[in-house]
């Protein structure tokens, strides 16, 4: 069972995340854990918060409507303010622009290069092109 306070929820770390802070995190393979999300189809349990190794303490952010900081690759498809950001591979979020694709933030901020850290709105839904 996860626990963390108010915003963030506690899981453990699966892998060493300690160079992944701000990056999306899906479900580990044991109860409890998460690891880095590496695909659209992968369904995010949110945003880590911290930056722990294998076994720590996993700090995410996970509740909709929270304001945090996310990874994002705006090199491919420009970020612009307000867009919807789905998950890429290496749990970094890119522009949602393929029709029917799921959508986990709104950027709050724009990007033109990968590695960019923007602040993001945690959102979910399904593209409508």
């Amino acid at each position: 069972m996860a626990s963390g306070t108010l915003h963030d929820e506690t899981f453990e770390a699966e892998n060493d995340l300690s160079s992944k802070q701000f990056y999306a995190v899906e479900a580990g393979a044991a109860v409890g854990q998460v690891d880095i999300a590496d695909a659209n189809a992968d369904v995010i349990l949110g945003i880590l918060q911290n930056k722990p190794k294998a076994g720590e303490a996993a700090r995410v952010c996970t509740i909709s409507g929270l304001i945090t900081k996310a990874v994002v690759n705006g090199s491919g498809t420009n970020i612009a303010y307000g867009d919807p950001l789905q998950v890429a591979n290496g749990g970094k979020l890119i522009k949602c622009v393929t029709d029917k694709n799921y959508y986990v933030a709104r950027a709050l901020a724009a990007s033109t290069a990968d590695g960019d850290i923007i602040d993001v709105m945690l959102e979910r839904g399904y593209f409508a092109a």
